[in-house]
């Protein structure tokens, strides 16, 4: 019996795939246009990870300065902030959440954004209120696709794999929703 469901936030609860791709890419560009990443390479190789890992790949791939990642960083959040703050709020996913809410369920947010991201888009979209607790990429050692994230949520809502509904939509999220053994 499914008693905890778990949300992935980018592309799930909310619509940040692009919000994501457009921050990296105005922090990118902002250091040299080469570094910034084309939407096919943004949804095959760098969706759903955290900027740090992206920051290496792109070292791999375009020759991005290790001394850079800071700065790209920073950026980064400073637009992803800017975007945020033009989000409302989807009555939609309240009405979605607000239905498991009154099913009984445990919800929460597993999400490779950092915990500032992850707070002000619930806050924006109106769904921090229906959300029992969430964790973020700052609260684990390992992100996405390591599965540590759901091991997290279904220790702190005291249930089994077997209780657990992980809901994900990018390839990283799926990988480390299928090796946390939860249904997915």
């Amino acid at each position: 019996m499914i008693k905890l469901v778990c949300f992935d936030l980018d592309g799930v609860l909310v619509d940040a795939r692009d919000m994501h791709y457009e921050a990296l890419n105005r922090a990118l560009k902002s250091i040299d246009e080469t570094y910034t990443i084309s939407t096919e390479e943004h949804l095959s190789t760098y969706d759903g990870l955290p900027t740090s890992k992206k920051c290496q790949l792109l070292t791999e791939h375009k020759g991005l300065p290790k001394d850079a990642y800071d700065l790209v960083w920073k950026r980064k959040q400073k637009a992803t902030r800017d975007i945020i703050l033009e989000m409302n709020y989807d009555n939609r996913m309240r009405f979605v959440l607000e239905r498991f809410k009154d099913l009984g369920y445990k919800i929460c947010v597993a999400s490779n954004s950092i915990r500032e991201s992850l707070k002000m888009m619930l806050l924006k979209k109106g769904l921090l209120e229906y959300v029992d607790f969430y964790v973020s990429n700052q609260d684990v050692k390992n992100p996405k696709p390591n599965p540590e994230m759901y091991f997290q949520c279904m220790i702190k809502a005291e249930v089994s794999a077997k209780e657990t509904l992980i809901i994900e939509d990018s390839h990283v999220g799926r990988k480390a929703a299928l090796s946390s053994g939860a249904h997915l």
